[in-house]
């Protein structure tokens, strides 16, 4: 997915102006790979619940999760910015999958 199509999700873009943004989703989650690509991007009206958002990680296994509110990432840039923030989380994930006994 385009980093330019997901910075529209989330902040409403694809809706009208007016009410119905005003009523739109305000709270989103991105699912990032290992690659720092956007595998999805789900919006909620209220805040995503704890249930909600493992139900969502075990849709994209294998991914991480950026949470997000409208405005806050008002460009590409700043998006691009978080993703390179967080895309470290995947090496200690896979230290820590390394260490568990099967």
């Amino acid at each position: 997915m385009e980093l330019s199509e997901v910075v529209s999700l989330i902040n409403n873009l694809d809706y009208e102006e007016g009410l119905k943004r005003n009523f739109s989703p305000k709270y989103s989650l991105i699912q990032l790979n290992r690659t720092g690509e956007v595998e999805a991007v789900y919006r909620f009206k209220k805040p995503p619940t704890d249930e909600q958002q493992v139900e969502v990680l075990k849709k994209h296994r294998g991914t991480i999760q950026i949470p997000a509110m409208l405005g806050m990432f008002a460009t590409v840039n700043s998006l691009e910015a978080r993703i390179a923030k967080s895309l470290p989380l995947f090496s200690s994930l896979k230290e820590a999958s390394n260490k568990l006994d099967y």
